[in-house]
């Protein structure tokens, strides 16, 4: 007896031990209607069942924990175990299976049921191969099947989302196959550069655990470390991983809120130093604690990279690419200091002071950066897989993919409802709105069919017809792809009619479509999964006639809901919660609330709009939200900024060449500001903040990617604003290196075509690349701006057709096939872009991937013209 009364002693003391306690309050606070059943659950579980959902909950964030339920915890573990019969699977330990196979998210994407679904699908494609690389690569065949890249918004969307899309940016691409390899026990992590630095860019990636260490994967390749991106990673100022959890390695940068950063620089180039950055305070004593931010040149001004504690020492250690980073260092006194660090002309070390009321900066910043060798390859010996039969499954997974969604293509059926739900436009515009609308239809992958269901039932209905009709055109594609099904789609038309209807007296309709069907800020956008009837349910019987008195009862019930958590820690992952998950959780932040008010609004039928403050439209005008009463706007600001570059006077272009930055708490970040051009001069407007340190930073740069920045201070008094920017000297041009046989072929080319303006040649070659697609993409953006100057766009591929080309429609664009231009240009250096003058001169030539190739081309043909 006295044996069963231990052993159940420690049965439950192993139960109650499984959960720190911290989660047990986390759960408490933020899990809602979920959190018994979820401590009820930890109660019923035993062995690695209970360990692994021990380590799933007590890394948790908040925002998960208000969705995670004991079903969807259970069979994403059962599944994750299952991964470990693999072959390959016995090749790594717990710690690794914990940390890369385990995880139920990647990034900050919603939750959705990926695992079974996943691993019944991939379990017959690696079941018999023993290798892990070969595994990893065969994996990525099976995601090229169902996706692609195509740009999007910042907010992340689930690997489901991205089989029924068929496309998605770069870290959607990465979430994607993550969820992929995961499922069937293939170790993962994500990694990429924050910003590239020396170009206005960033990218994510994979890295796939192998036993010779951790290498990277991109687009399809026959080998793991062979991408398009290998020769950009060269010249990151910073690469870094994240792992969930804590995970302690000589890497390991830092630990916070249950995810690790790590650096993963080394496994992409050997130029890099263990940069060491030293704070000390005005008497020259080393500050403990002090919060380091590095920051990267990028969209116009200074974007921040990481940040770290100095440690004892007073010190922090980061490994960083060869040039230069922009440092700031701050301490609770509030304390200050910054500086350019560049380690192309430096030793790897920099001592900063911290002062007291430093905050106002005003400086001129010259970044430089390592030129580009296009002879250089991460590694040579990689071991190549499916080598014999390597084109042939490229070949194939790009036509299933091409072949899926060609399927879901109905053009011709969208047209009949379009033309019906438009009508009295001027042809010119009708016409415009019609091609964008169904070129949104044609992105509409699955859901396709669900969208068509719903039209077919609103023949009769000509306002809710048009209500649809405004949805495809104002919402993203990644929305549209997101909503469940037609029974989701029906009831938001009929929530939108309902409010429509009760306030169609005072609401024009530009309005209702732009501020209520309309996007309020893409990136806030919560997910779209199906979640408006819920919260409808709830909100209904707030709305009144008297637009006032909805939006002063909607502020009441939303405060009754939930409470604002000032201390709330945002942690990297946690996915993004709609309003119901947001209700669900209660202790919010104060950007939850504004997120909850929006879309409750929005669900009533009043517009709403987001200037630097959420406004509601009362009939006449956009007023603030908290502030009903006044009915009056706090007060803006108005600064005219005039930026000159090399002494000519240019346009100021907001996230091209500058941005608006705010000092917080010693981190230099982005801030809030609406405004519109005056001519070539910007005005800015945004909110009177007299208490905030105010900056413009303003950047140009030259073809290697080196950087004037400059940062001014916006006085409380300013009105206008002149910054003078220098063009670096440019480095990079691989003109001087071609052949006289390149050379002949390329003048051959130019001259055949019969015009006299001047030419930019855009060489694609044998293998299609995500690069080569990217940067045909920037010329094509700024064709009429090249047709301005005079100059035509060559499209030139190599020894394939051009039949992905035919829906280009540019009056400047001239497509060629042919022989290989530049011999023995590796796969990756592609594209080549030439630029050739009226007399078919070579005038500048580069290989590789250059996000700033458009206006650099700008730039070199505005010169020919002088």
């Amino acid at each position: 007896m006295k044996n069963i009364l231990i052993i159940a002693l420690i049965v439950i003391f192993g139960t109650i031990s499984a959960l720190e306690k911290s989660t047990v309050e986390k759960i408490n606070k933020y899990s809602g209607k979920n959190k018994r059943s979820l401590l009820e659950m930890v109660d019923k579980q035993k062995g690695k069942t209970l360990e692994y959902v021990e380590f799933i909950l007590n890394n948790s964030s908040p925002n998960d924990l208000a969705v995670l339920t004991p079903a969807y915890i259970l069979e994403s573990v059962e599944y994750a175990i299952r991964s470990k019969e693999f072959l390959y699977s016995k090749q790594y330990d717990e710690n690794i299976f914990k940390h890369f196979v385990l995880p139920l998210r990647s990034s900050q994407e919603p939750f959705e049921n990926w695992r079974k679904q996943f691993y019944d699908e991939l379990k017959p494609v690696v079941e018999n191969i023993s290798n892990i690389e070969e595994a990893a690569i065969a994996i990525n065949f099976w995601a090229y099947e169902h996706m692609t890249y195509k740009s999007t918004h910042g907010r992340d969307q689930g690997p489901l989302t991205t089989i029924k899309r068929g496309w998605g940016r770069c870290e959607e691409m990465m979430i994607f196959y993550m969820a992929a390899a995961r499922s069937v026990g293939i170790p993962v992590r994500s990694a990429g550069a924050p910003f590239w630095n020396f170009t206005d860019n960033n990218h994510a990636w994979v890295e796939v655990w192998t036993p010779d260490g951790w290498k990277y994967l991109g687009e399809l390749a026959n080998s793991l470390n062979k991408t398009w991106f290998s020769h950009t990673t060269l010249r990151a100022s910073l690469i870094t991983s994240r792992v969930f959890g804590d995970y302690q390695e000589k890497n390991t940068i830092k630990y916070e809120d249950n995810s690790t950063i790590l650096s993963s620089i080394e496994y992409y180039t050997d130029k890099y130093d263990d940069a060491k950055i030293m704070i000390d305070d005005e008497l020259g004593q080393p500050v403990e604690g002090a919060l380091v931010t590095l920051y990267a040149v990028s969209y116009g001004g200074l974007m921040p990279l990481i940040d770290a504690r100095t440690d004892k020492f007073g010190e922090v250690s980061i490994p960083l690419g060869k040039g230069s980073v922009f440092i700031t260092a701050y301490d609770d006194r509030s304390k200050f200091g910054y500086a350019l660090f560049n380690s192309l002309e430096n030793d790897a070390e920099i001592r900063i002071v911290l002062k007291d009321g430093n905050e106002r900066i005003d400086e001129e910043l010259n970044f430089k950066f390592q030129i580009y060798n296009s002879e250089f390859e991460n590694d040579k010996t990689q071991k190549e897989y499916f080598k014999d039969t390597f084109d042939l499954k490229n070949q194939l997974s790009d036509l299933k993919r091409k072949m899926k969604f060609e399927n879901f293509k109905r053009t011709i059926d969208f047209v009949y409802y379009f033309d019906n739900s438009i009508k009295n436009y001027d042809q010119i515009i009708f016409s415009k709105r019609q091609k964008h609308f169904l070129e949104k239809c044609d992105l509409l992958g699955q859901n396709t069919s669900e969208f068509l269901k719903v039209y077919k039932g609103l023949k009769t209905n000509k306002t809710k017809l048009k209500i649809l009709t405004s949805m495809i055109e104002e919402w993203d594609e990644k929305e549209l792809n997101e909503i469940p099904d037609s029974t989701a789609i029906s009831d938001l038309v009929n929530i939108y009619y309902e409010g429509k209807n009760k306030y169609i007296k005072i609401i024009p309709d530009s309005v209702f479509t732009s501020n209520v069907v309309g996007v309020t800020w893409k990136s806030g956008t919560p997910p779209q999964n199906g979640w408006q009837t819920e919260l409808y349910d709830q909100i209904k019987d707030l709305r009144s006639y008297n637009i006032n008195t909805t939006v002063k009862d909607v502020v009441k019930w939303v405060d009754t809901k939930v409470k604002v958590d000032s201390n709330f820690v945002y942690e990297y992952y946690a996915g993004s919660l709609n309003p119901v998950e947001i209700l669900n959780m209660r202790s919010i932040p104060e950007f939850y609330r504004i997120k909850l008010l929006n879309c409750s609004l929005k669900l009533l039928g009043v517009p709403v709009q987001w200037k630097g403050r959420l406004e509601y439209f009362n009939g006449k005008e956009f007023i603030t939200v908290e502030s009903v009463s006044e009915k009056k706007k706090p007060e803006d600001r108005k600064v005219k900024l005039s930026l000159y570059i090399d002494d000519e006077k240019v346009k100021a272009d907001p996230w091209n060449n500058f941005l608006m930055g705010e000092l917080d708490k010693g981190v230099l970040q982005y801030s809030y500001f609406d405004g519109e051009n005056d001519s070539l001069d910007y005005i800015l407007t945004f909110p009177k903040q007299d208490d905030k340190f105010l900056y413009l930073e303003a950047g140009v740069r030259n073809s290697n990617g080196d950087a004037n920045v400059v940062i001014k201070n916006i006085g409380n008094t300013d009105t206008d604003i002149t910054i003078k920017l220098t063009t670096p000297k440019e480095y990079i041009d691989i003109s001087s290196e071609l052949s006289d046989e390149a050379v002949k072929k390329i003048n051959s080319l130019t001259s055949s075509i019969s015009n006299s303006k001047n030419k930019i040649v855009l060489v694609r070659g044998v293998i299609s690349t995500e690069p080569t697609q990217r940067m045909l993409n920037l010329l094509l953006e700024k064709a009429a701006k090249f047709e301005e100057l005079e100059t035509s766009i060559v499209i030139y591929t190599e020894l394939r057709n051009n039949d992905d080309l035919k829906n280009i429609e540019a009056v400047n664009i001239i497509q060629k096939q042919g022989e290989i231009l530049i011999p023995e240009t590796a796969d990756e250096s592609y594209p080549i872009v030439i630029l050739a003058d009226s007399n078919n001169k070579i005038l500048f030539s580069s290989k590789g991937y250059n996000m700033s190739i458009a206006d650099l081309l700008i730039s070199k043909i505005k010169n020919i013209k002088k």
